[in-house]
């Protein structure tokens, strides 16, 4: 059992974080789109990606760690799930943020580039933190 959910989680978080990745870099490739119907377009499809690909597998992702952590007594081994914890908040903060900013369609340049490269550095700090964890 341990070890479905560790495929289910690992596989999951995968898909999350990089459904996040490919949204942010999505958005600031369709700010360079020369018409508003493809612009339109572009957007329809990453509303439907946030809403029916990160959210479910974001929920699968923390159900699926929250059973690991629970059964693997994880939050009495050290600190390190608590700051993976945070980084957790942290892309879901992002990913409400990216998804709010779709169905407002009015992406800033600045803030797209921004939250690709935190979410980079988010993802790259979980991935650290994983491999770091006590056995």
């Amino acid at each position: 059992m341990l070890a479905l959910l560790t495929t289910l989680h690992v596989t999951a978080a995968a898909i999350v974080v990089g459904v996040l990745f490919l949204q942010s870099l999505a958005v600031v490739m369709a700010l360079r789109l020369a018409g508003e119907a493809q612009r339109s377009g572009v957007r329809l499809v990453q509303t439907r990606i946030h809403r029916f690909v990160y959210y479910p597998m974001l929920a699968v992702a923390v159900l699926a760690g929250f059973g690991l952590a629970w059964a693997t007594d994880a939050f009495q081994q050290g600190r390190w799930l608590h700051w993976k914890l945070v980084l957790v908040v942290l892309l879901i903060g992002l990913g409400f943020l990216t998804g709010h900013a779709l169905r407002k369609q009015a992406v800033p340049k600045r803030f797209a580039m921004a939250v690709h490269i935190v979410i980079f550095l988010a993802a790259l700090c979980l991935v650290y933190l994983a491999a770091l964890k006590p056995t």
